[in-house]
C-alpha cells in the first residue's frame, strides 16, 4: 500500500496539463470489442491524464503472469517502446492500478482476481 501511495504521489506531482490527453481510464480486454477492422474500446471512464496512465492499466492485468515473470518490468518497457512513452511512469501507474483494483475486487468479492492482484502488488513492491 505504501509503495502504491508513493507511486501515485509521483504521478500526481508529474502531471502536466500541456501533456495531458483524454484517456479511456479502464482499458483492458473486458472493455474491448472485436469488430471487422480491429477492436473498439467500450465503457470509458474518460479522464485527462498522461497517456502512461492507460498503459499502467494494462500493467495490472494478468497478475499471475507478473508473479511468474523473471523480469516483470519487461511489459512496461515493451509498452513504452511501442507507444514512445515513459516506462517508469507506465510501471508506477501499474502499481497504483494493481492495488486500487485489487482492493475494489476484494470489496465487491470478485475473487480470486482481487487476491491475485494484491499478491502481485505485494510481491513486486519488494
Amino acid at each position: 500500500m505504501d509503495h502504491a501511495l508513493r507511486c501515485a504521489a509521483r504521478g500526481v506531482a508529474a502531471h502536466d496539463d500541456a501533456r495531458a490527453v483524454l484517456v479511456h481510464g479502464d482499458v483492458h480486454q473486458w472493455n474491448a470489442l472485436e469488430v471487422r477492422d480491429g477492436f473498439r474500446l467500450v465503457d470509458p471512464d474518460g479522464l485527462l491524464a498522461e497517456a502512461e496512465y492507460d498503459m499502467g492499466i494494462l500493467m495490472r492485468e494478468d497478475p499471475l503472469e507478473l508473479l511468474d515473470d523473471n523480469d516483470p518490468r519487461e511489459r512496461a518497457r515493451w509498452l513504452a517502446a511501442s507507444t514512445h512513452l515513459d516506462p517508469t511512469a507506465i510501471w508506477e501507474w501499474g502499481v497504483v492500478e494493481r492495488v486500487s483494483t485489487g482492493l475494489l475486487c476484494t470489496k465487491v468479492d470478485v475473487q480470486p482476481v482481487g487476491r491475485q492482484m494484491l499478491a502481485a502488488a505485494d510481491h513486486l513492491s519488494g
